[in-house]
This record gives structure tokens, sequence and C-alpha cells, in this order.
């Protein structure tokens, strides 16, 4: 049985408030609330205006909507908002506020999109409650719990990293310039995994005409960045404002669920970005003491909240506020315990308001989208490891309610830490860490060079095993999320799309390099993650001050020699996801190649037992001499059936061992066939 939130029961049966212990002198709030109607907002004298009462928890405030006047008629779409007297440090005076539990909201019944304007919530009034609803009266139900037998095991998956809104574009003029701007929907990223979706976006363009082009990919999860609605149109989705709410440009409840339908049909998991370092939701004029922290204030001084994790200096709203993890303070900077309401388990209780209003909108996603794994950002800038681990605590609760024995090896909890302090690992804060390391030591092998002060071997060894880093040994593949490129594309080209990469490198034959880059990427011990676009080598079409607005442009994927690099890249990623010896930490290294400045080499991968995957790579501008190149030390090499993976042929028996390489070439061999 899925773990109970009691806000979230309550608020089906009246509009709910929750003010942490309360404020001094406090006068009730009141709801604002008139039928829904697209368009400006309407006059006042077409709103009912309605004052909330104490609940049986003096911190809690609640109003039926039956004692409503004049009475709310059965199933009707209204809209709302909350009004109180603001607490944040701009002291605006009576505002109204979206309610901050709000499963849907909207944004075009007012002007502006800034954190003083805020958007209507809306719900249903039918047969005596409120029912979450889309604009148009949708009750999205959630999608069916998929076979945990379906589901890959986390040692097994390859994620496709994507912004929603960047699944489509349009173009625009800005400055006198054509540019290209994200508009993409939940249901345009539905059209790349259902062919029958996609009307006419790619329509006239041959090759990917009536294609679901990441469905055909292959990958088995996607993590969509930060589908909660943020203040921005487009872009990552970073600056949440409704937390419980899906994006107002991306889409409804109803397509997300239709969404992770389809994509569970096909055996992949769907992963969410959460961010909870800052934020611009209501609870900033609500009760900001509580729930935020002016860094400034002189009584934040000695507060813990003011600082990010590790050493990394002053922690970063980004335009947004701080989330306060530890306790408030008073005027005197003495802690404050807030003993309130308790959110979750409805008894009153020593609550941090911050962590149940998270917790609060884990379950919102994970009941109502069927979230199968969690990417958390900015790990450092959250600064709480105990926040964290409570956080990744309910949700594994939640996880684990869905099956009668819920397999440990298809549920994930990622974070983002760059610097990859695996004590968030080893604490049990995290399941997994994204590894910065391996994007460094990949790119810097594509050029022929050594990375982080190790020479070109030791590079590679610890890009292909991820347990040989001794500043950062994960002990487990499954702990190490591996990219090449990810959505961070800005700084330079350390970050940029691999595209730009090789071509600011002076690297002309791209389609050579990629095909090698991806070899070496899906063969390696880690979770593989693919950056939208990255599987045809798309290439950045703006700044990086616009890094947050340059969409996939999937059109590209129709040329040539970018379908060669796709056809490549989906073919590893279907050996990546099923053979046995990828899902293994074993790695030895049977062959380095002195006589060329070490520079040819080869490793196995699979451990005792496992029928074993060999690549040999060739990190030189020249072809091998002759017409053979022996590696010693080959294993199993009198067995029969042995092929080569990229190319996709057999190998005969007296050439194992023994194939030349091309410049920039990386064979993948094994005899096991699935």
């Amino acid at each position: 049985m899925t773990p109970a939130f009691d806000l979230l029961e309550r608020r089906k049966d009246k509009f709910m408030l929750w003010i942490p212990a309360g404020l001094p002198n406090a006068s009730p709030p009141f709801l604002v609330l008139s039928a829904f109607e697209k368009g400006p907002p309407p006059p006042v004298n077409q709103s009912t205006r309605s004052q909330f009462i104490q609940s049986d928890h003096h911190d809690l405030w609640e109003l039926d909507p039956n004692s409503i006047s004049p009475p709310l008629k059965n199933d009707t779409v209204y809209q709302y908002w909350y009004e109180i007297n603001d607490q944040s440090p701009e002291k605006l005076g009576p505002i109204q506020v979206t309610d901050p539990l709000a499963y849907t909201i909207y944004y075009t019944s007012s002007a502006s999109r800034d954190d003083h304007t805020q958007p209507a919530s809306i719900v249903k009034f039918r047969d005596r409650k409120l029912w979450p609803c889309d604009i148009d009266g949708s009750e999205p139900g959630p999608p069916a719990i998929p076979s945990q037998d379906s589901m890959p095991q986390n040692n097994h998956m390859v994620i496709y990293e994507l912004p929603t809104s960047w699944s489509r574009y349009q173009h625009v003029q800005q400055n006198s310039q054509d540019v290209e701007i994200d508009i993409g929907t939940f249901t345009d990223v539905l059209a790349l995994f259902d062919k029958t979706v996609g009307g006419k976006k790619f329509n006239g363009i041959s090759a990917i005409d009536n294609e679901a082009i990441v469905a055909e990919l292959g990958i088995n999860a996607l993590e969509l960045l930060p589908p909660a609605d943020a203040r921005p149109i487009g872009q990552w989705g970073y600056a949440t404002a409704n937390y419980y709410a899906t994006d107002f440009d991306l889409g409804t409840s109803s397509q997300l669920v239709a969404l992770v339908e389809k994509i569970h049909s096909q055996n992949t998991r769907f992963f969410t970005d959460v961010v909870m370092a800052f934020g611009h939701e209501p609870y900033v004029y609500i009760d900001f003491k509580q729930f935020h922290l002016d860094q400034n204030a002189p009584e934040e001084k000695n507060s813990p909240d003011r600082w990010q994790s590790n050493d990394g200096g002053a922690r970063d709203g980004y335009g947004g506020r701080l989330w306060r993890y530890s306790w408030p303070v008073d005027a005197n900077a003495k802690v404050v315990v807030t003993s309130s309401y308790d959110p979750e388990s409805g008894q009153v209780a020593n609550v941090h308001p911050s962590w149940a209003f998270h917790k609060g909108h884990l379950h919102r996603w994970m009941t109502s989208f069927g979230v199968d794994g969690l990417r958390l950002d900015s790990i450092n800038n959250v600064a709480n490891y105990d926040f964290i681990r409570s956080y990744k605590e309910y949700a594994w609760s939640i996880y684990n309610s869905r099956y009668p024995n819920a397999d440990p090896s298809k549920f994930l909890v990622i974070g983002e830490e760059l610097s990859d302090p695996l004590n968030l690992i080893t604490s049990g804060t995290l399941n997994a860490l994204w590894n910065e390391g391996f994007q460094r030591r990949l790119r810097a092998t594509l050029l022929g060079n050594g990375s982080d002060d190790d020479n070109f071997e030791w590079t590679v060894r610890k890009m292909v095993n991820c347990t040989l880093d001794y500043y950062h040994p994960f002990a487990d593949g499954s702990q190490s999320l591996n990219y090449i490129t990810s959505h961070d594309t800005g700084g330079g080209r350390a970050k940029e799309r691999l595209y730009n990469f090789l071509s600011h490198s002076g690297v002309t034959d791209m389609e050579r390099r990629a095909k090698f880059a991806f070899a070496l990427f899906l063969t390696a011990v880690g979770i593989p993650m693919i950056f939208a676009g990255e599987e045809f080598l798309d290439q950045m079409d703006r700044s990086d001050d616009d890094k947050q607005s340059d969409p996939v442009n999937y059109e590209r994927k129709s040329e040539d020699w970018r379908t060669r690099i796709f056809n490549y890249v989906a073919n590893m990623v279907q050996f990546r996801k099923s053979c046995p010896a990828l899902g293994d930490n074993d790695t030895e290294f049977i062959h380095v190649d002195q006589s060329r400045g070490g520079k040819i080499m080869a490793w196995k991968r699979g451990g005792q037992g496992k029928i074993p995957v060999v690549v040999v790579a060739n990190f030189t501008d020249q072809d091998t001499e002759g017409s053979e190149y022996v590696v010693a030390n080959w294993p199993d090499k009198e067995k029969g059936g042995w092929r080569e993976v990229t190319q996709q042929r057999d190998v005969p028996a007296e050439w194992v061992g023994r194939e030349p390489l091309m410049h920039w070439e990386a064979k993948v061999y094994t005899y096991w066939s699935g």
C-alpha cells in the first residue's frame, strides 16, 4: 500500500493551507474563487471571497467548498487564489498567491510571469468534493504500474536526457536574425516514442518521416528535465514555481500520463529531475521564515543554510529564494524548533517545513505519474545531507509499496554533485552520482590526451572502469552516471555538444570520431546517459548565453552521415542493454601497445563465468600496419561464434584476436549471442 500523505488526503475534501507553527497575530487567509474561463481574470464582482477557519490544528487552515456562498456548481472547473498577508522580506501587504499544493495552474489568467503576479490554481468541484483536473475538466488517473519484469535493471539502463521544450522548435526573428526557439510539449516527446502521434512534425523529410526516433534509438530510460511548473517559457525548467503542478507550457497531467504509459509499454523507465536548492513558489510569501532564508539578514549570519556543502562557498539562489533545511532562527540568532502539524503523518511533531513540502510533491509525482527514478539537481547547493537522505528514503518507500517484493535494482535516486563526494553514497544519502570525471577523460582521450594529471593509459583505465578512480572510487557501476554531454552545454569546450567540441578541436572526420566515442561510452562501467541529439551528433545553434533555449534539431538526423551515426549508436545501445558482461564491474586490461605510445589498448569486460566482451581501441591517427594486428592474452580464443558488434559481422576463427585496426577505430567483440 502506498504510504499516505495526510495533507494530500485532506485536500480532497477541503481547501487547505498549512502555515507551520502559525503566525503570531495572523489574520485568517481568504479563498478568492470563480468559475474557470480562459482569458484574463474575472472582475472582482464575479468572484467569491471566503474566509478560512482553523482546522483541528492551529497552524492548518481549511475551507469546506460546500460552505461557500453562493453554492458551487457540480461538475464545474474553478480557478482560485489564496489571499494572505505577505511574509517575505518585501512586505507587500495583502496579496493573492497560488495554492502551493495546486496540481494544475493557469498562467494566461494574468499578463505577467513575475513572482508577484501568480497564476490561478485549478480544481473541479464534483459530488461535494475537490478533484484535481486539467483546465478542460479532464480528471487524469495514474498510469498503470508496470510489471517488474518489464523494467530494466539499473546496470542495464541507457538513459536519454531531454529538456521537454527542446523536443520541437519554431523559427522566429530575434535581433534581425532567424533563430530556433524551443516550444516542445509532453505530446511532442510522445511523438518521439510513438510514430502515430507525430502528425506533420517531420512530414516531407523522407529519412525521418513517420519515425519515432527515440524509440528506434532503443534507450530504456527517459529522464525529463524538471517537468514541474517553472516561471520561464521554454528552457530547462530549473526555476520551479509550482512543485505539485505540471509545467503550464509543457502540457497537462493527462498528456504526461499518456507519455508515461507509452514508454512503460516499451519497457522504458521514467525519471524526473527535481530542483530543491531554491524556488519561486508561494511559500516565499505565505511563510518565508519557515521555508526560506535571506542570506543577508543579520540573524542568518551563523545559519548553516547559508553555505554549500563540501566547502563550496555561499549557496546561490539563481534568482529564486534559497530553501531552508535547518531549523529557523529568531532575531537573536537562536534556533527555533518548529513544533507543528506534520503534513505527512497528520500528527503534531517537530517538523522541518521544507522537508515536508518536498516530500509532498515527491508523493504526488511518484503516485500520479509512475516515476521510476529521480535525478536531484545541485546537491551541494541544497547543502543538507540529512534532508537528501530522508527524501531518498521516502522515494524508496513509495517504490517498494508498488510490488509485494520490489526489486531494488529497478529504482534509483541520482544526485548531481560534480565534485563526486562518494560519502553521499557510502552514507546512504544517495544511490548514485553524476560522474563528470568520465566526460573529462573521454573528451581528453578523443584527442589523444591524458586528463586529471594522469598519463594517457591511466586516463583510459579510469574512464573505462570508474571503480579505479582512487580519488572517487565508485564501488559499483550502478553508482556512476556517465555521459559524453549533458544538458549543461555552457562553459566552453569542456561542456559543449560533441559536434562543437570536435569541430573546435580541429577534428574533421566527425563520423569516425563520434562512433569511436560511443563505442567507448557504451561499453564502460557505469550507467550511460545520452543527451538528446547526441545520438546523431546534433550541434549547438545558440551561444552560451542562450544555452537553455537551443532545441534539438531532429531533422538533422536525416543527413546521411548523421543517419549512419544514429544507426551505429542504436546498435550499440541494444548491445549495452542486453549483454550480461556489460552489467558487471569486472574489467581486465589485456593489452597496452607501448610501441605506439600506449595508445592502442584492449580490455575485457565481464565477470567470472560470463561470456566476455573485448574492446580493442586505436587512439591514434594511423592505421595498424600490415594485414593483421595481434592482441595477446585474448580470452576464450578457442571458442566459436566470435563476432564484431559495431559492424555486426562474424569473425572467422583464424582471425580472432588478429584483426587490423583503422585510425580512431574501436572494435567490440564477443561470442555472446543474446
